[in-house]
């Protein structure tokens, strides 16, 4: 071992680089002050300024396996409205909701490491330029030091499988050094009406996005879970409730609720007035068209019901729901800062009105009461 690749020199580097890593916050489960995924995060930079990337080409620049962006990276960023196909050739490109995505990612970086380099060269003589050419060297040296023929990791996508801190498939079966391992088929089903678990799992996925996001917390999911035990009890009794889960079909009968949608007929007091609460949808159901068939099957009983409006509260930087809300005829009403539980939010109303004409049921066949 010479010198210059002693363990005297090997250790600090390692740790100076894990450090680095979760200042950058490559270890939560968002990063980038988005809630998106690191990997989903670096594709959407890869895609910005105009480019269009194939699934090969993605993968590539963001050193993984086609597996990985193929059965994870492009159904998380597709689920959410911020890429679509372009074309028969397999490429992907940025929406409009991607790019505004994209720039709020990018200004969130620009002031991390502007706030960061306004610390830099205090007491040591280093400079902006100095870190920049160290990163650029070390970055090259890395990919040098990459053994030939060495392959990325290619997770193995099947349902139920636990996921690693980055949202991502975790360490599963390989099926050969470099080969694609099958991708189990993935299907959910829409179930109406009381679902066992189902007030423990809506109360764990809202917990897992406010929580890390605005620090929402005991006080925030005592609140929400007295409000939604009280909703509960009154799901199906005849007076406009209604509940429906989003149920990820698994192997071994492990079936388990990643979405769900609340109908209330009685908590605004308004005659002919329902509220739509409690519209979520889990990270590894993203992508297979739980959200919009939930919104559908609510739409679908509201206007069974008779109701002639529907209120609902979001928050205005979910732009992909406030997207779905608006194509089921919701208009924004206005928009206020909520204190929230210690980190505030803003918060947008809506309100449907029932339309002139009569109702045509959905194309799915939705009924009230019903499977769908």
């Amino acid at each position: 071992m010479t010198p210059t690749t002693s363990n005297d020199l090997i250790t600090p580097l390692r740790a100076a680089s894990r450090n680095l890593a979760r200042e950058w916050g490559f270890l939560r489960p968002k990063i980038a002050g988005s809630d998106l995924s690191a990997a989903a995060v670096h594709a959407l930079i890869e895609l910005g300024n105009g480019r269009s990337l194939s699934v090969d080409e993605l993968a590539a620049e963001l050193r993984v396996s086609t597996g990985q962006v193929r059965g994870v990276v492009v159904p998380e960023l597709v689920g959410r409205g911020l890429v679509r196909s372009e074309g028969e050739g397999g490429s992907y490109g940025l929406t409009e909701e991607g790019k505004e995505t994209l720039g709020r990612i990018n200004g969130f970086a620009q002031r991390q490491v502007a706030k960061a380099l306004e610390d830099v060269g205090v007491g040591n003589g280093v400079t902006a330029r100095d870190i920049t050419s160290v990163f650029r060297i070390w970055t090259q040296a890395l990919e040098r030091a990459r053994e030939v023929g060495e392959n990325f990791p290619t997770p193995a996508v099947t349902p139920g499988q636990e996921e690693s801190p980055f949202g991502l498939p975790g360490t599963g079966a390989v099926a050969g050094a470099g080969v694609e391992p099958a991708v189990a088929k993935r299907t959910v089903e829409i179930l109406s009406g009381y679902q066992p678990g189902i007030l423990g799992r809506v109360v764990e996925m809202h917990m897992e996005y406010y929580y890390p996001k605005y620090n929402w917390g005991r006080e925030f999911e005592t609140v929400f879970t007295e409000g939604m035990l009280d909703l509960l009890k009154r799901v199906g009794n005849g007076k406009g409730n209604q509940a429906w889960a989003a149920v990820l079909k698994q192997s071994g009968g492990k079936d388990r609720i990643v979405g769900t949608v609340f109908i209330d007929g009685e908590i605004t007091a308004k005659e002919g007035v329902a509220k739509l609460r409690a519209f979520i949808v889990d990270e590894e159901a993203r992508g297979l068209g739980a959200g919009k068939r939930l919104l559908r099957a609510a739409m679908d009983f509201i206007m069974e019901e008779g109701f002639r409006q529907c209120e609902l509260t979001t928050s205005k930087e979910l732009m992909v729901a406030r997207k779905m809300y608006e194509t089921e005829g919701f208009k924004p009403m206005g928009e206020y800062w909520y204190g929230g539980w210690l980190e505030g939010v803003c918060s947008m109303e809506y309100l449907w009105e029932r339309p002139t004409g009569k109702h045509t049921p959905s194309e799915d066949g939705t009924l009230k009461g019903k499977e769908v």
